[in-house]
């Protein structure tokens, strides 16, 4: 079969659609033929062919892809998807099938955001098991989108969890970030979403997901500010728009808000479930961009490379000082950790975990100041207070 064709000759509309990308024409043949008589499957020569049938096609629920590929190779077209703007793209379960076995490539796949892993050659019994729950999965994420979406362009708030909607957040960012550019001031947006959420949808149901939605949303409402503006986006996304908030603030806000939800386990009817969420952070000032929109957009790239390197953490969004995108992210350090960063020149990271790491050397600052005598211009009570509250 050549690229443009598909596994069958008459597909319906309950068929599920999948893309195949793999430059090898016997591979994609075999995986059409493994997955034909239940899916209707498109097949793409490489990279860039396949985004090119992804960008126009809403009906595909699956992504296949091989790694070596020429043009656009499997690393880039799943950094490409979980980057897209688009939740239908961003989203997709992306399954990789490639000859190679070694734990570097499989490690390289899942931190650009695959969802599953094959190694040839293809045993289809398991391929056709893992594109059928990944299927179902992406269904259901859909189906929760879809109405989350009507919400959204009927009304100002979210009528699951109460907090304000995606079109209200859009109209007050805009305002906020023309005052903030106007007076010179720091505004952030975070962009926030519930770990293996679509697994929720699926193992649960639609009923127990929403609750799931409303008890982050409460979570979100306890640890907020007053001052800032919370909305949720779309699916399991949601976002807070932090107003005269820089970028250490901002990221030990975060720190609590995450926080704030693995801390706590959802249990409703029944149902015990361990939550993490990821966040991603943008700050105007640090991030320069000309709308709102496009901080946003700043805040999701970041939140991405969160949730491809395993969730339950913060994207501080340091790029220019990273050589690999996994380094985005991190976990806080103990004070030994946190002094060998600096003495390395890596101190950007630890912006977000200042407060807590001052807090630990607190003591030490005490008794130094007691005695050497550090002088009148050292304000110890004034630092208990600025870490009082941004803690």
């Amino acid at each position: 079969m050549s690229p443009e064709g598909s596994g069958s000759s008459t597909p319906t509309k309950t068929r599920v659609r999948v893309l195949v990308a793999d430059d090898s024409r016997v591979i994609r043949k075999a995986v059409t033929k493994i997955l034909g008589d239940r899916f209707d499957v498109v097949e793409a020569e490489d990279g860039e062919d396949c985004w090119t049938r992804l960008e126009p096609d809403d009906q595909i629920e699956v992504l296949i892809t091989d790694i070596d590929m020429p043009r656009l190779d499997g690393y880039g077209l799943i950094c490409r998807v979980r980057a897209a703007e688009e939740g239908r793209i961003r989203d997709l379960p992306v399954i990789v099938i490639t000859g190679a076995q070694d734990d570097l490539t499989r490690e390289r796949a899942f931190a650009c955001g695959a969802t599953d892993f094959i190694t040839k050659p293809i045993d289809g019994v398991q391929l056709l098991s893992r594109a059928r729950a990944h299927a179902k999965i992406d269904q259901a994420r859909r189906l929760l989108s879809e109405e989350t979406e009507t919400a959204a362009q009927t009304g100002a708030s979210d009528g699951i969890t109460g907090l304000h909607s995606r079109r209200y957040l859009l109209e007050r960012g805009a305002q906020d970030f023309t005052a903030a550019r106007r007076h010179e001031r720091e505004l952030s947006i975070i962009r926030m979403d519930v770990d293996q959420f679509a697994d929720i949808v699926a193992n649960h149901g639609e009923a127990v997901a929403q609750q799931v939605l409303r008890f982050v949303g409460q979570a979100l409402k306890r640890t907020a500010r007053t001052e800032d503006t919370l909305a949720r986006l779309i699916d399991s996304e949601f976002a807070i728009l932090a107003p005269a908030t820089g970028r250490m603030d901002a990221a030990v806000l975060c720190e609590r808000v995450r926080a704030a939800v693995s801390q706590r386990t959802f249990n409703e009817g029944g149902v015990d479930l361990p939550l993490t969420v990821s966040l991603g952070l943008a700050t105007q000032r640090r991030d320069p961009t000309d709308t709102f929109e496009e901080l946003l957009h700043t805040a999701s790239q970041r939140l991405t490379l969160a949730k491809a390197q395993g969730g339950n953490r913060l994207g501080v969004g340091y790029e220019d000082q990273l050589t690999a995108p996994e380094e985005a992210v991190m976990e806080q350090p103990d004070l030994e950790r946190a002094i060998e960063m600096l003495v390395a020149g890596d101190g950007g990271k630890l912006i977000p975990y200042l407060p807590d790491l001052v807090q630990k050397v607190m003591p030490l600052i005490e008794f130094g100041h007691r005695n050497l005598d550090f002088g009148s211009a050292f304000d110890l009570d004034a630092l208990k207070k600025r870490l009082s509250r941004l803690k």
